[in-house]
């Protein structure tokens, strides 16, 4: 983002206002730490996001009542937004479950969650525009979650997130789920990573210095080391499509070597690091495997390439663009021939190499496959308007239960999520609310390229993907629809390159 020179006395009131609660939603949200840590996080982050949304709500509108002229007409992207908040309210007034859907307390992603989404879109999209500021708020926040993460990871639980005697190598043995950083569930960290790593990326791509790699570095140490397959997928898909919209001089083309030499090195470490836990105890060992000797090898490579002087080559931006576009494809179709030819029988390759077969099991994707199958089962029931928001946990009955050998206590987990953003608005809000949800991301999309540049677009886009597989908390969703409404701000200044 290029520095804002508005001097601060040249803003307008609910500006002011508005600039001041990304930085509370960007920065402080994240980090919050809870009122009983892991314990009832999500209780915790709904009241800390409702309490400001509430509060940034009613500021706007005093400072609205106050404010001399007319209102403006809505873009198109606030009238998508407004689409998909009559979608929200119709599926929540017709459904059978409304006192419920209006909370869904546990998930906290009823119908009072989902206005104050659409809320935030509007009123960021109406009263401001992308500014450094947003983005170092978001850098604080994510950096700092990250750092927790990695310290977890090492066996430090700096803020006391665990309950006593509990770390994060406990995890699916002593109790269910799996925990990390400072916003619960891995499944939601790898939300938020997969929304702010490619931000920071494309900054730092982007000749915006090298402080974006501060809190990338952490970030990317944690999603190497403990992050699903599916944020790694979102990632690299987003990549494929950074390499060609950011690659366009040679400037930039060393700051990315630069960045795959780091990826690589943290790839390193995340490779080496093979700690040991039993009876309570956690021993950090380090073990340099082939795989190890082979990333650093690579990261070395990749820096000293960034390094190489070029004379007398200038290649324009619309032959690098062709070029890395080339490259992305390539590589796209390298990745799916592995796939498809995978002689492997376990993991996420495995799985993915048996779905392009034809073969995919109930089990894929720690059982989203069933989960998936169920709601769309659900569909033909309530189409146009879903079952409400936040009911889809009322409408499946599916259970999983786990024996513990070491502890010989059986874990048991109810499904209440699609665990896919998209199918959850299909059976929660129907046909006319994925609709409008889908047009409000194209337009922010089209806004965002045509009037900030591909940072905040790559944002979202990693998000986008990350949702084939997320959960779409309330954890989460604010950062999302605030980056929604920063993309689709009707401003014509340039701000971001």
């Amino acid at each position: 983002m290029k520095q804002n020179r508005m001097p601060l006395h040249g803003l307008s009131a609910r500006e002011t206002a508005t600039d001041l609660y990304l930085i509370i939603l960007l920065g402080l949200f994240p980090l919050f730490p809870g009122f009983e840590g892991y314990a009832n996080l999500t209780f915790s982050k709904f009241v800390f996001f409702a309490a400001a949304t509430g509060l940034w709500l009613a500021a706007l509108l005093v400072l609205s009542l106050r404010a001399r002229g007319g209102w403006t007409r809505p873009t198109p992207f606030q009238w998508a937004a407004l689409a998909f908040f009559a979608a929200v309210l119709l599926s929540w007034l017709c459904s059978p479950w409304r006192s419920y859907s209006l909370l869904a307390a546990g998930r906290y992603d009823g119908a009072v969650s989902s206005a104050l989404y659409v809320l935030i879109a509007l009123g960021v999209s109406r009263f401001t525009r992308p500014k450094t500021v947003h983005a170092a708020a978001i850098a604080i926040g994510m950096g700092l979650c990250a750092l927790v993460g990695a310290l977890q990871l090492f066996g430090w639980d700096p803020l006391a997130l665990f309950p006593k005697g509990l770390n994060y190598y406990d995890a699916n043995v002593r109790y269910s789920g799996t925990y990390l950083g400072t916003l619960g569930n891995t499944n939601v960290l790898d939300a938020a990573m997969s929304l702010s790593l490619p931000l920071f990326a494309a900054l730092y791509v982007c000749g915006r210095g090298p402080l974006w790699l501060l809190p990338l570095a952490p970030g990317l140490f944690v999603v190497l080391r403990a992050g699903g397959g599916g944020v790694k997928l979102a990632l690299g898909l987003t990549a494929l499509i950074a390499a060609p919209a950011l690659l366009t001089d040679l400037l930039r083309l060393r700051r990315a070597l630069r960045l795959a030499a780091l990826t690589a090195l943290l790839a390193a470490l995340a490779f080496a690091y093979s700690p040991v836990y039993s009876d309570g105890v956690l021993s950090v060992r380090f073990a340099l495997r082939g795989a190890v000797w082979a990333a650093a090898g690579c990261g070395a490579v990749l820096g000293l390439l960034s390094l190489i002087p070029v004379r007398g080559f200038h290649p324009g931006p619309k032959t690098l663009r062709r070029v890395f576009l080339c490259l992305s494809l390539l590589a796209l179709i390298g990745a799916l021939a592995a796939a498809w030819f995978w002689p492997g029988r376990e993991g996420t390759v495995w799985e993915l190499h048996e779905v392009l077969h034809g073969r995919a099991q109930d089990g894929f994707g720690s059982s989203r496959m069933l989960i998936w199958r169920e709601c769309l089962r659900l569909i033909p029931a309530r189409p146009l308007l879903g079952g409400g928001p936040g009911t889809l946990g009322l409408r499946l009955s599916i259970e999983f239960s786990r024996a513990v050998a070491q502890t010989g206590q059986t874990l048991r987990s109810y499904v209440d999520n699609a665990h896919n953003v998209y199918f959850g608005h299909l059976v929660n809000t129907g046909v006319l609310g994925l609709a409008a949800y889908g047009t409000l991301v194209a337009l922010a999309l089209r806004s965002g390229l045509r009037r900030w540049g591909w940072p905040i677009c790559l944002a979202l886009v990693g998000a986008l993907f990350h949702g084939l597989f997320g959960l779409g908390l309330c954890i989460t969703e604010p950062l999302v629809w605030a980056m929604l409404g920063l993309a689709g701000a009707g401003e014509k200044e340039q701000l971001i390159p």
